[in-house]
């Protein structure tokens, strides 16, 4: 099986259904099994959510070494980072619509109280024929519903209000925030907080807003 990405929260890898003969992607925890109970829990809170710009979850199972794993469907693309990255503002401001479909696909995800909690541009793909997909919901929790990581500074600090960076208990709103950083990541072309250490990052996030 090849592997197409890796990140704190898995691995996704490529495989055969046999039964409907289709590539689909497959995610599985990390070697050292730490994050198979979060794995599990982020299949069954997507498969809350059905909406165009959210991934579909086919199946869930476990492989013959008892590690879970769920099916969803292949995405092409590329991230909305990579849409970022060295671009012009014409060519940025072009991505409005995508930004869009974001909001709506997250507006969606709230009102089945649901909250991704890791919004960025490199969780976002963007398809050949402009489809729009919300990825990576590890970190994601039901709104009223406490997760494992509450407590922690989880997600990633260029996009994160300050609540989230001082590991308070958030809401919709740290979505909201997100999002609002992903425009200024467009419009501007660099991150509100542009430093590569995250404890900097949170810093100047505590300290105050963007220039």
């Amino acid at each position: 099986r090849d592997e197409l990405a890796r990140g704190g929260g898995g691995r996704i890898v490529l495989a055969r259904d046999r039964k409907l003969d289709r590539i689909v992607a497959v995610k599985l925890p990390l070697e050292n099994g730490g994050s198979a109970a979060r794995l599990m829990r982020e299949a069954h809170l997507i498969a809350r959510l059905e909406h165009p710009s959210i991934v579909p979850v086919h199946d869930v199972g476990a492989d013959e070494d008892g590690r879970p794993f769920y099916v969803m469907k292949l995405l092409g693309g590329t991230t909305l980072q990579a849409r970022f990255d060295d671009k012009s503002f014409d060519e940025r401001i072009a991505l409005l619509p995508v930004v869009a479909a974001v909001a709506d696909a997250i507006a969606y995800a709230h009102s089945r109280g649901v909250i991704h909690r890791d919004l960025k541009p490199s969780n976002v793909l963007v398809g050949e024929f402009g489809e729009v997909a919300v990825i990576d919901w590890g970190l994601a929790r039901l709104t009223d519903v406490p997760g494992p990581e509450d407590g922690a500074i989880v997600g990633t600090p260029a996009y994160m209000p300050p609540e989230q960076a001082r590991a308070e208990l958030i809401d919709a709103r740290a979505d909201v925030y997100a999002l609002g950083a992903m425009l200024y990541h467009l419009l501007a072309g660099r991150l509100p907080y542009p430093v590569a250490e995250a404890d900097e990052a949170i810093a100047r996030l505590l300290a105050g807003p963007p220039e």
